[in-house]
């Protein structure tokens, strides 16, 4: 999974990097203006064709405009700033952030909460007392698979 905000941030970086505004990189690709604009704040993705031009005009690998390569940091006092919320699930649920878990949990909403302890669960993972005390009811039956 990508994370739209980070590409977001490359496209705005490599746009004023070149000097150019938003309308003239939409020129320069026949979108809008606001497509641009949703593309920055990773609100929505360049089409594939869209990406294969935005790196001949900025000169980059995929890899760099996809962020492929770059480190992701997050700050433990909000887990999800300046990253796409399903990117950082999805790295959580693939045990790639460098996180204690039970330190950031509230953070999840209920869905993504229920998302991450069943990854756990169908990895076998061992949940540590940690974050065992911060479940609820209802999530500690997941994990008995009480609960479908």
């Amino acid at each position: 999974m990508l994370d739209l905000q980070m590409i977001g941030k490359k496209i705005q970086k490599y746009r004023k990097f070149n000097n150019m505004s938003q309308d003239e990189l939409a020129l320069n690709l026949l979108v809008s203006r606001q497509a641009i604009s949703r593309w920055e704040m990773g609100l929505s993705s360049p089409s594939i064709d869209n990406l294969i031009e935005l790196t001949k005009l900025f000169q980059i690998s995929f890899e760099e405009l996809l962020c492929l390569e770059d480190e992701v940091e997050v700050d433990p006092l909000d887990i999800f700033k300046g990253h796409d919320r399903r990117f950082i699930i999805k790295e959580i649920c693939n045990k790639r952030l460098d996180l204690k878990l039970s330190e950031v949990f509230y953070q999840l909403s209920t869905s993504e909460r229920r998302q991450v302890l069943l990854s756990m669960k169908n990895n076998n993972e061992i949940i540590d007392n940690d974050l065992l005390v911060k479940l609820t009811e209802e999530e500690k039956k997941l994990l008995n698979g009480e609960v479908k």
